[in-house]
């Protein structure tokens, strides 16, 4: 039986509409929550990758499951199918649904999945909204914590002044 872990997961879209594909996506992942359910606000960041890309909305979302690390990674990909993700060929082209699990307790391994997450420490649209929910959580590779990790890519490439969303509409 596998044990309960706090998972971590970042959210993302470019596609509109937005604000209801970040929200679908909570849906299905409160579905497959054990409990502790914790997410930050919404982001609105510049597009990594092709130049000519809408910004994204970003988040992070945090809770307890148990069903092991491969099924909850298979379960992202599947809700990315499910909320209209289209497989494009090209790398960091748009998405109209983006599910990437960050953390599965402290696990550390490779293959699929890879964890942590080998991207984190290099992406300020996700140590943000890391910070909002969980900013002493440590990195099981790094050991510190998302703050520090957030203030050393700070100091790094300067701080990005992220557009927090707040919004009743459709985008």
């Amino acid at each position: 039986m596998e044990t309960l872990e706090r998972v971590f997961i970042a959210l993302g879209t470019n596609i509109p509409p937005r604000g209801p594909r970040l929200q679908e996506a909570r849906n299905m992942l409160r579905g497959i929550a054990a409990g502790g359910w914790k997410e930050s606000s919404i982001y609105e960041t510049p597009a990594v990758g092709p130049e000519g890309q809408a910004p994204y909305f970003n988040q992070v979302v945090s809770f307890w499951y148990s069903r092991g690390k491969k099924l909850l990674l298979y379960y992202l990909k599947g809700a990315e199918l499910l909320l209209g993700r289209i497989p494009r060929q090209e790398r960091w082209t748009e998405r109209e649904i983006d599910l990437d699990l960050l953390y599965y307790g402290d696990a550390v391994s490779t293959g699929r999945p890879t964890l942590p997450h080998p991207e984190i420490i290099q992406r300020q649209f996700v140590l943000v909204p890391m910070c909002d929910i969980a900013p002493d959580w440590k990195d099981p590779l790094t050991m510190q914590s998302m703050q520090e990790l957030l203030s050393e890519l700070q100091q790094k490439e300067g701080e990005f002044h992220f557009k927090k969303i707040e919004f009743e509409g459709t985008e």
